[in-house]
């Protein structure tokens, strides 16, 4: 059997139109579809960023408190290296303003000329800026080639954690002295030596108080010496003042240290081990 189309020719075209029309739409809504679809994913991408970024946020907020927490615990540490420095600073201030002994007998011992000057006596003194008064002595004798030996004056520091002081039992401005006397072998040589002590370390002057030459008559002097003997006076520089230290000022105090007197037969002095 075959099918007939009944509908009019004319009237064939406007269904097809009407069905072109509707597929149209289709598309449209399609479209909206995707958009839609689209927007979506970008605003789950979004969301997911967020998220992440609190999370980490969060971690590191964490690791910020452990962090100031274990600080914290370290917290005295630090107090103690504070007080550390600042107490070593005040011991520097002290080592700078103080008269370096030790030095200043290994400088005489070398400049002393061998077997030719013995030193029967030497008194270490420090004084006042004016050199009127004393505030602080050492004294020694030389009874072998290894005679000279000196200690330093006392001196004692006190620092907190919160500042720095020093008190230096020499104050500064006070002036080292030596003062020595002993046998050489002629008077030349008391004056080669008074010439060569001037070359010690920190001397500013030298002053001969006395100079005798033994009578051959008689032997010799007393005190054993068949030349001539001396008395001397070393002035060194004046300590140095708080400013030149870097150093709080410090309050004037002497504290005397002594080096005990011995008395023997002058023997040829040479440098002591400094």
């Amino acid at each position: 059997m075959r099918a007939f189309n009944l509908i009019p020719a004319d009237e064939r075209g406007g269904a097809s139109l009407s069905a072109g029309k509707s597929g149209g739409s289709a598309f449209v809504v399609l479209g909206l579809l995707g958009v839609l679809a689209i927007f979506a994913l970008l605003y789950g991408e979004a969301s997911r960023q967020i998220s992440s970024q609190t999370a980490k946020i969060a971690t590191l907020d964490t690791q910020a408190q452990a962090a100031q927490a274990q600080a914290a615990k370290l917290a005295p540490y630090v107090s103690f290296m504070t007080m550390h420095e600042q107490r070593v600073q005040a011991v520097d201030q002290l080592v700078d303003s103080r008269f370096d002994w030790a030095h200043a007998f290994h400088e005489l011992g070398r400049v002393l000329p061998p077997n030719e000057v013995a030193l029967t006596s030497l008194t270490g003194a420090i004084g006042s800026s004016t050199g009127s008064t004393a505030a602080g002595a050492d004294t020694a004798a030389g009874a072998s080639s290894k005679a000279a030996a000196a200690t330093g004056a006392s001196a004692t520091a006190a620092a907190g954690a919160s500042s720095t002081s020093a008190t230096s039992a020499t104050p500064p401005g006070s002036v080292p002295t030596f003062t020595l006397s002993g046998c050489a072998t002629s008077q030349s040589m008391v004056a080669l030596t008074l010439d060569r002590l001037r070359l010690i370390d920190g001397v500013s002057d030298v002053t001969l108080q006395s100079s005798t030459q033994a009578s051959k008559a008689a032997g010799g002097s007393s005190s054993g010496c068949t030349g001539a003997t001396f008395a001397m006076q070393i002035t060194f520089d004046p300590l140095p003042s708080a400013s030149a230290t870097s150093s709080p000022s410090a309050t004037p105090a002497a504290t005397p240290s002594a080096l005990t007197p011995t008395t023997g037969t002058p023997t040829t002095s040479t440098g002591a081990a400094r």
